[in-house]
């Protein structure tokens, strides 16, 4: 292969829907690194690769509260379909003559792979990576009955990343009337042979939740654990929102303090510095420093999260306690936990809120104020992916 004739797109404009999660799926963190970058890691590590592409959500809101791009890509807004997002990518790659087209959500893919599909590209025109067909497959009537079983010998199920000459794939992407789910269906539409490269079964897609278990898994061999407890009270204050897990609730008064008063975002973030040994929320925004004056606690709790992943640690579980008379949070428990998850970019499954009284003892149980208590347990990996650095494939 000749050096520097390669581009690669990574595609990254969905918003994740089916995934169920306030972050988008591609910008969750993997062992306290963001999905995305796992694939931007490992395209880079391949010396004949000389730009790479994200495309981004079109909305900023879905992707800059989550990810910072590295120097190493250029970045560009998606479209409405598939098609269109990647056609916005191979315009903003300058003058390579192959290019790689990758979906963010397959942070596993090794080098070994892109070199296969890279090498097939060069040879015939165009590439994918496939894998085969392991269970029986049957066809289902409207009624969802089986209907007839198909003959699984020549089937294979298409992964990314797909390698094709440049200007063939844009003329192809160009002209595609019909939404296409992958660059090959577009080639084949416009009669262009595609090569099958076999591929490897752990190069898995996240779709579902319970896919990033399994993703956990296979880059995990022996993690340390680490849990941190965090407190946290603040009195009810007239004239001042009130802001709970970094939802605006209705109500008369608000949390008084140096910043919006978010008394379960500073336990949070307590809770994590401590497991993580990182010091504590005083010292890293302090009462008296202008600059938090009535910050939004959301952007201290990013802070923090942003510390502890760069020390490789990934959070497992949050467990928030509120001890308040009110609000009552039974009816917007939901609510709080896609948005304290969203802020921290994990599953909402790793995120519990509950509430509890103090049974009228004290000013809290006088209504006077509200405190919060957090447990965090977080983990770290050692060592490496237990196939190997995924640049090392």
């Amino acid at each position: 292969m000749q050096r520097n004739t390669w581009g690669t797109v990574i595609v990254a404009a969905g918003t994740g829907s089916r995934f169920a999660s306030e972050t988008p799926k591609q910008f969750l963190r993997l062992r306290g690194k963001p999905l995305i970058d796992w694939s931007i890691d490992t395209f880079s590590s391949i010396a004949e690769i000389s730009e790479i592409v994200v495309v981004l959500p079109r909305d900023e809101d879905l992707w800059k509260p989550y990810w910072i791009p590295s120097e190493k890509v250029r970045t560009v807004p998606g479209g409405i379909r598939r098609q269109d997002s990647v056609l916005e990518g191979l315009r903003a790659l300058d003058s390579c003559k192959w290019v790689l087209v990758h979906d963010a959500a397959r942070p596993l893919v090794s080098a070994g792979i892109i070199r296969r599909v890279m090498k097939g590209t060069e040879e015939t025109g165009a590439a994918v990576p496939v894998v085969s067909v392991r269970d029986t497959v049957k066809r289902i009537s409207p009624q969802s009955f089986i209907s007839g079983t198909v003959p699984r010998d020549d089937l294979r199920m298409s992964q990314t990343p797909q390698g094709f000459r440049m200007d063939i794939l844009e003329e192809v992407l160009s002209l595609a009337n019909d939404d296409v789910t992958d660059e090959c269906s577009a080639m084949e539409q416009a009669g262009h042979e595609v090569l099958a490269v076999n591929c490897d079964l752990r190069n898995l897609k996240l779709t579902d939740p319970s896919d990033f278990a399994i993703i956990e898994s296979l880059v995990s061999e022996k993690t340390e654990s680490r849990s941190g407890i965090g407190l946290d009270f603040h009195p009810f204050a007239s004239g001042r929102p009130l802001f709970v897990g970094g939802c605006k609730i209705e109500g008369n008064k608000g949390l008084s303090g140096h910043s919006d008063g978010d008394a379960v975002l500073h336990a949070i973030a307590d809770a994590l510095l401590s497991a993580s040994r990182l010091g504590d929320i005083g010292i890293h925004f302090p009462p008296g420093d202008e600059k938090w004056k009535n910050a939004d606690s959301a952007d201290l709790l990013r802070t923090v999260n942003k510390l502890i992943s760069d020390d490789g640690w990934t959070i497992k579980q949050i467990d928030v306690t509120v001890i308040s008379d009110m609000p009552r949070f039974a009816p917007i428990r939901d609510r709080l936990i896609s948005r304290i998850a969203g802020i921290l970019c994990v599953r909402p499954d790793t995120v519990w809120v509950k509430g509890t009284t103090t049974n009228t003892l004290g000013d809290i149980g006088k209504g006077k104020g509200l405190g919060c208590m957090v447990m965090a347990v977080i983990t770290r990996s050692i060592p490496e992916a237990i196939f190997g650095s995924p640049g090392n494939q």
